[in-house]
């Protein structure tokens, strides 16, 4: 029997759930250990923006059946209604305070850190600079996440249902997102919601040659 689930708007006591299921699933639905050990680094960065400047615009799977469970966290949407103001604060104030705890951390000692650090920089300066492709009629983007073992049971596509209605609520024109070429489910998934592919971008790359590049297919939908 399935459990029953309520999607909900996130709350600030959901912080530390969805940042343990962002660093659960950062690998392609893998652990982010499998190419950086900084946990606290991976959740400022991919979270911060989302959880602590725009969180009226987040959503929660919070699982409803049985005393044990009820209330645990089995997913998240973190959304974005305009991707200009989420670039302007993540490259002046969330990424260099983010690399700051860290550099108090002692994480830039690890030389894996700064080999990471070395081959990446230019790949995520990318979208963040003023060069990066324009999505001027998808202004808004999001993110889906669900812990291990919870695909498959709606879980993702009521999340989604929740963002979009608020979007369209809002007038946002469209909406685009970045799954990762080799999650052949995620990009299933989101074609099967109604978006497009509009081209790919690198986002990672895990060790010094050009085959170590993994790359994210950018989507889009309009409202």
């Amino acid at each position: 029997m399935h459990a029953a689930w309520i999607v909900r708007p996130y709350a600030a006591g959901d912080r530390a759930a969805v940042r343990r299921i962002c660093c659960d699933t950062a690998d392609a639905g893998r652990p982010v250990e499998a190419f950086f050990d900084d946990r606290e680094l991976t959740a400022d960065l991919l979270m911060n923006y989302y959880t602590d400047f725009e969180p009226e615009s987040a959503w929660v799977a919070e699982q409803a059946a049985g005393p044990a469970i009820a209330g645990e966290v089995a997913g998240y949407l973190t959304g974005c209604r305009d991707t200009g103001r989420f670039k302007r604060l993540m490259f002046w104030y969330i990424v260099p305070r983010a690399l700051f705890k860290a550099l108090l951390r002692g994480t830039w000692w690890a030389a894996s850190t700064r080999r990471l650090i070395r081959w990446n920089l230019p790949i995520w300066w990318q979208p963040l600079g003023h060069r990066a492709k324009s999505l001027s009629g998808f202004p808004a983007h999001l993110h889906i996440n669900l812990r291990p073992g919870m695909q498959g049971q709606g879980i993702g596509r009521q999340l989604m249902n929740q963002f979009l209605a608020q979007l369209r609520l809002a007038n946002i024109p469209g909406v685009h997102l970045s799954a990762r070429e080799d999650n052949i489910a995620a990009i299933a998934f989101f074609e099967k919601n109604g978006f497009t592919r509009l081209g790919r971008r690198p986002f990672m790359q895990l060790g010094p040659g050009v085959e170590d590049i993994r790359y994210s297919a950018i989507m889009a939908k309009s409202l």
